[in-house]
Order: C-alpha cells, then structure tokens, then sequence
C-alpha cells in the first residue's frame, strides 16, 4: 500500500501510465491534468513557464532534472507553501513509460521527499528486466 510506503509523508499521491491509465491515487485526479503534466519533462524553459498544475492548483518549477522535475507553491508564507515532484519512470507497468506525482506540506521539504519519490519509483515502479 502506498500510503504505508516510503511516501507516507506525502499529502497526494498519484501513479498514471502513458496511455493515460491511472494506477494509484489517494485524491481525485484529472486524467487531462496528468496528460498536460507530462509536458514537463520536455523543454526546461518551457517547463518554468508552463509550471506544474495538478487539482488546479499551480506549482512553479524550480528544478528541471528529468527523470525528476520539482517546485512548489508560490504566493503565501513560505511555512505555509506546498511542494511537488514528479518522477517519469522510462520502463514501467506493461513496458511503458509512466509518472508518479507526490504533494508535500512542511516540515517535509524537496531535499528528503524527491529522493523517497525516486526510491518508491525505482522499487514499485520500474520494470525489472
């Protein structure tokens, strides 16, 4: 269960498949946000302009690292600010590639979190082959 994973500190939780398929969520995800959302991995600039935009809510991009692209909320106290990554996983469930995007609230912060998400894709994700 993901929720008892190593992501247990992050607030939404969702896993989709390049067709669009979705694997896991613990919120209500929007497949067209998902499919937008991919784009990310594409152009840096063009990811830093376009930003992140999940439940509808908008997260900046502050680092583009494909196969990890990170950022957070923009606007209120930086105490009250809720990060988000996103990891593409090239070879996943049915041989294709696949996401896992993750929500996180302080204390939790991008320098634990994106290395849990990392883990978690590596080890329930990836393709073993």
């Amino acid at each position: 269960c993901v929720r008892q994973s190593i992501l247990k500190d992050a607030s939404r939780v969702v896993a989709w498949s390049e067709d669009g398929k979705i694997l896991y969520s613990d919120f209500q995800a929007d497949p067209a946000e998902l499919k937008v959302l991919t784009n990310v991995f594409g152009d840096r600039d063009g990811a830093i302009r376009s930003g992140m935009v999940v439940g509808g809510t908008r997260y900046e991009v502050h680092r583009h690292h494909p196969p990890a692209v990170y950022g957070r909320t923009m606007g209120g106290a930086p105490e009250t600010s809720e990060g988000a990554a996103v990891v593409k996983v090239e070879t996943g469930p049915g041989g294709q590639p696949c996401y896992c995007f993750i929500t996180y609230r302080m204390p939790h912060i991008s320098a634990r979190m994106v290395p849990l998400l990392q883990s978690f894709c590596s080890e329930q994700l990836a393709t073993k082959g």
